[in-house]
């Protein structure tokens, strides 16, 4: 009883789960900024928000598939702390980006196959966003790890450490996600350009269209009630 309790309570709230998890990622830079436990605590809960998003389609066929990347991510970012080796780090940043593309994939899959609207909708919708920029936060990650310079950090320093530019670029991919872009990170190269010019599209898109989609569901769920009243 208490088991079917809890794994209803689980599935009602997978996306507030992984919601919380993002805004404690968000807040931890901040409360322990410029200090050692800032990079391990970003990190671990880096990996529980990576882990919470294959929670919330666990049931799905692709599980297993989305276990073996995101295992495979986090093994080769935590082997990147003792070796000192870059394509570690850039094979380590590419599983990321993969993950996160298949998990945004499923989720988005499981939202259109929803009947009626409720707060599990809204809220999976809202991580879809925040997934899109986190993916790219990986893709600039990675394009500045093969191709160093491809973003001019301004105000920020030229040249940041490791830890540094991973901050600024999620910071950066937010950003412009939401389409504000302060100028005090520019992409210079053609494929940073592209990059952030494609973040901006499909942010815009996606709106429009999970919110067109959370009216077409209102809308059949009233005619639905009319029908059987």
């Amino acid at each position: 009883m208490k088991s079917d309790f809890f794994r209803i309570a689980t599935d009602t709230h997978r996306f507030a789960i992984l919601l919380g998890i993002f805004l404690l990622l968000m807040l931890a830079n901040p409360l322990f900024e410029n200090t050692l436990a800032a990079g391990y605590i970003g990190d671990i809960l880096y990996y529980l928000f990576l882990a919470a998003a294959a929670y919330s389609i666990r049931r799905s066929r692709f599980f297993k598939l989305a276990i073996i990347l995101g295992a495979a991510s986090i093994l080769g970012e935590f082997t990147s702390y003792f070796i000192n080796q870059k394509f570690i780090l850039i094979a380590a940043t590419g599983l990321s980006s993969l993950y996160l593309l298949l998990i945004t994939g499923l989720i988005i899959r499981n939202l259109s196959q929803q009947k009626q609207i409720s707060a599990d909708t809204v809220m999976g919708g809202l991580c879809v966003y925040i997934l899109i920029g986190v993916l790219w936060a990986s893709l600039f990650v990675n394009l500045e790890l093969i191709s160093p310079g491809s973003f001019n950090f301004g105000v920020h320093g030229r040249h940041p450490e490791l830890i540094g530019f991973y901050g600024l670029l999620f910071y950066y991919s937010f950003i412009s996600l939401l389409t504000i872009g302060f100028g005090d990170i520019v992409p210079i190269s053609s494929m940073a350009q592209t990059l952030t010019i494609l973040e901006g599209l499909i942010g815009r898109f996606y709106l429009v269209f999970y919110v067109a989609y959370l009216i077409n569901l209102y809308i059949s769920r009233r005619e639905k009630r009319k029908n059987t009243d």
